[in-house]
């Protein structure tokens, strides 16, 4: 059995891996001292930070840190993608937006809602996926109904 990596060499990868995630990154790591856990170690990594866990995290369990420290490397693997595609998306509407309402989007605006890193990251993919979606114009609404719709209205 090879050698568990220390808490400080966790902790060291730890801080190193999370500035690539985003600025907002958290880790938390717990050991586990209830019986019903499967696994003695456990972690959470919010993408957003925690007071945006809304937006995602992912949570993964293992018996040694060495064995939690990769499987969260290969958890993080499978969703970066999908974290990539919904922050560049994200981004776009803020493009868009920003610019309707200030005549110009600048990173500083953009700042008040995606971290630095993330601008760097996925700024230029938004932009081009910006420019497509507002290329899709005119927009309309198509009024369904259904059962939760609003009831139809009559005007005298």
């Amino acid at each position: 059995m090879a050698k568990d990596i220390s808490p400080q060499e966790y902790r060291e990868r730890v801080q190193a891996f999370l500035p690539t995630v985003g600025l907002k990154a958290e880790l938390y790591t717990s050991v586990e001292t209830q019986a019903w856990k499967k696994e003695p170690y456990s972690a959470s990594l919010y993408p957003h930070g925690i007071t945006n866990s809304h937006r995602g995290y992912l949570h993964v369990e293992g018996p040694t840190l060495t064995d939690l420290w990769t499987t969260l490397q290969a958890k993080w693997a499978e969703h970066r993608d999908r974290h990539r595609l919904e922050v560049t998306r994200k981004m776009a509407l803020a493009v868009i937006r920003l610019t309707t309402e200030l005549g110009e989007c600048t990173d500083a605006a953009l700042r008040d809602e995606f971290d630095p890193a993330e601008i760097n990251s996925y700024g230029e993919d938004a932009r081009a996926e910006a420019n497509a979606m507002a290329g899709r114009g005119p927009f309309s609404i198509a009024m369904k109904g259904g059962a939760n719709g609003a009831p139809d209205l009559e005007v005298a």
